[in-house]
């Protein structure tokens, strides 16, 4: 086994290599939206995994981004998956970046780029890791295959075709994902699964073309459905009443429960940083984490109709409104099955003439914690972070994980990453702190050698 002394001096006299590993991948602008360079991101990643002694592949479906699979063969008889995407958020707004995006710049202790925290710092990281347990520890007794794919940040709208159609050469043990964090405390976080997604679009059309506010006396008004329509989603107390909502959430186990109990949630912290006075529904302690993680929820993402330039008037009846939702799905809820019952509660409660448009779907994933990944980034993590690792059963947001978990039926195991809350994942100035993305690379060599033992 080796010293865990022995990785982090490695790490610190090899830092320089590891930042300016990151910089190269964060200087090539692969905005997800845009198809902008995708090319010279894979050809950098291929060239990186080729010089591992990975032999790397493209893989893609009709109207797909490439993804690669860079195959690192090992001695021994278990295989492990090690998932990331290639691309990145667009900036806008560009004018409130302090540097530019795509010019990485180290400042206060951070390095500020577009994707240096979500996700090419856990892609430059692992990569880096290799090298270093090839260096330092010597051949894999496991194979390694790196799935890297390019359009996660638009909805990873075609991977599950792709997972399918290569399912053969995706076939693994296990699968490392995308990194957890750190919390605001500086503790680090893993996650097993999260949450699905439902994003929709409603849209209500009553007139021909907008018209003057006078006729409201009599001509109907589309924004004034359509804030009815979205308002019978729930009631009062913020419960989702949509019939039949909550039939597919299954129960957590006590031992999923038990993990969230002990999970550290810096209240004050995190009410200060939204500017907030108190949590939804006026949650506290144990059953606001227990509600973060095992409850599905219903968000107005936006709403538009007719007028609006802020403190300048004009009367208009629009002719139109539109609303876009989405909904955080928890296992065994299915996206699809929600969207059904979206548009019959809708026709039940007199909306039947709002259009329901589904705008992009991901159904919820959990994975079982005592996997031999799991086990091993676990027991890894209480011996080289200072604080102890919180373990959550599935995180509150959403990844492309089902088609990896459920689909291909490999257990997945995100463990702690190079991000913070307050690293402004798609947001202008995004970073990592420079600890933060040294630190895992050498964590990762840690639980790669533990897994290889396990």
């Amino acid at each position: 086994m080796t010293d865990y002394d022995e990785i982090r001096k490695h790490v610190e006299a090899n830092s320089q290599t590891y930042l300016n590993s990151l910089k190269e991948a964060c200087s090539i602008p692969s905005v997800s939206t845009e198809g902008t360079g995708f090319k010279e991101m894979a050809d950098w990643l291929e060239q990186r995994l080729g010089g591992l002694g990975a032999t790397v592949s493209r893989l893609s479906v009709d109207g797909s981004p490439e993804a690669l699979l860079g195959v690192i063969p090992g001695s021994g008889d278990r295989t492990l998956m090690i998932y990331d995407h290639y691309d990145v958020q667009p900036v806008d707004p560009i004018d409130l970046w302090e540097s530019p995006p795509f010019e990485p710049t180290e400042r206060d202790g951070r390095m500020f780029a577009r994707g240096a925290a979500d996700n090419k710092g856990d892609l430059v990281a692992r990569i880096s890791a290799l090298g270093i347990y090839k260096e330092l520890v010597g051949d894999l007794p496991f194979t390694i295959k790196f799935f890297i794919e390019g359009e996660e940040e638009s909805g990873s709208v075609h991977f599950e075709k792709i997972c399918q159609k290569y399912a053969s050469e995706l076939a693994s043990d296990d699968c490392v994902w995308e990194g957890g964090w750190f919390d605001l405390d500086g503790a680090p976080q893993m996650y097993f699964g999260c949450k699905g997604l439902l994003y929709i679009e409603l849209n209500a059309r009553k007139l021909s073309g907008d018209q003057h506010s006078s006729i409201a006396v009599y001509a109907p008004s589309a924004a004034w459905q359509l804030l009815r329509a979205v308002a019978s989603i729930k009631d009062s107390d913020d419960s989702i009443i949509i019939e039949g909502f909550h039939d597919g959430v299954s129960e957590p186990t006590p031992e999923e429960v038990a993990l969230v109990d002990k999970i550290p949630f810096n209240e004050s912290a995190t009410l200060e940083s939204l500017g907030a006075e108190s949590f939804l529904g006026g949650l506290t302690g144990t059953e606001l984490k227990r509600n973060m993680i095992f409850t599905p929820t219903a968000n107005i993402a936006g709403f538009h109709s007719g007028y609006g330039v802020p403190g300048a008037s004009k009367t208009v009846l629009p002719a139109e409104a539109m609303a876009k939702l989405d909904f955080r799905l928890v296992p065994d809820q299915d996206a699809e099955d929600i969207a059904k019952k979206l548009m019959s509660h809708l026709e039940r409660n007199g909306f039947g003439d709002v259009e329901v448009r589904v705008l992009s779907a991901q159904n919820p994933s959990r994975s079982p914690i005592d996997t031999k990944l799991g086990l091993a980034a676990r027991n890894s993590a209480q011996k080289w972070f200072p604080k102890e690792t919180a373990v959550f059963p599935q995180m509150w947001a959403t990844g492309p994980m089902y088609p990896i978990a459920q689909g291909l039926g490999i257990p997945i195991c995100s463990p702690p990453g190079v991000g913070r809350p307050d690293s402004n994942l798609h947001a202008p100035n995004e970073h990592c702190r420079i600890p933060d993305y040294l630190s895992i690379v050498g964590y990762t060599v840690a639980y790669l050698e533990e897994y290889g033992r396990a």
